[in-house]
């Protein structure tokens, strides 16, 4: 009898972890995104606030596009924002928006980013731009804070071995050049947002960002899958300072 109880307990919640997973896939197929990761920033957004209308932002792992659809849409045809990944879009890119393929630890990711911030950046030609050294842009770096962005998000995260301790500290690795790039490029009162893998290293990490931001939460969206380590670092208010 306590065999049958418990694999009865067993069948409803995979019934329930089932259910939740089709249901933000489908959601977000119905919606017009190409993943369920777009309900994370969504949840996220709505209880913190983190866009504004007009917002300029950085969405540094972006593919395949969830992210920025939604971004855009927040910032409006006044804002922009700037797409950065390793891997292809899966979406048409919206006017208000810039889609840089590359590595974040590129020697010259920050120099192609400040090339596609530059006034004659479109949509349509921002990697000719960031090649095209004729560009004058040598107006936007007059000390390393440059003050490009008033948010900057990271959904950056390596592929998982199963190995969860080795999972982290990649994970950490990104997360970390995210907040390096933040710190470089956010305006003072600027916002951040990053995912995490609870585990070694995580505690310290936060608190190198409560140095730099006046507000700093942990937040555990309901769209992440069930049994996952992963959680959101939502830091607001960046406390500008010029080296």
């Amino acid at each position: 009898m306590r065999f049958f109880i418990e694999s009865s307990k067993l069948k409803i919640n995979m019934r329930y972890y089932l259910s939740q997973e089709n249901f933000y896939t489908q959601k977000a197929k119905e919606e017009g995104y190409p993943a369920r990761s777009v309900y994370k920033l969504q949840e996220i957004d709505r209880k913190f606030g983190i866009f504004q209308e007009g917002n300029a932002v950085l969405d540094l792992g972006g593919a395949p596009g969830s992210w920025l659809l939604y971004i855009s849409k927040k910032v409006g045809p006044n804002g922009r924002v700037i797409g950065v990944d390793t891997e292809e879009l899966k979406i048409e890119l919206p006017a208000n928006a810039i889609f840089i393929k590359k590595s974040v630890f590129d020697k010259d990711f920050l120099d192609t980013l400040i090339r596609c911030c530059h006034p004659e950046a479109s949509s349509n030609e921002p990697k000719d731009l960031a090649r095209d050294s004729s560009v004058a842009w040598s107006d936007l770096r007059m000390t390393q804070q440059y003050s490009i962005f008033q948010v900057v998000v990271s959904d950056l995260a390596p592929g998982t071995t199963g190995l969860h301790e080795k999972d982290v500290a990649d994970c950490l690795e990104l997360t970390q050049r995210a907040f390096e790039i933040a710190g470089q490029t956010l305006e003072a009162g600027g916002n951040f947002v990053c995912k995490l893998f609870e585990g070694p290293g995580v505690d310290d990490f936060i608190k190198q960002v409560k140095e730099k931001f006046k507000v700093v939460k942990r937040y555990h969206p309901q769209a992440i899958r069930k049994g996952s380590r992963e959680f959101y670092l939502v830091a607001k208010d960046f406390i500008h300072s010029v080296p």
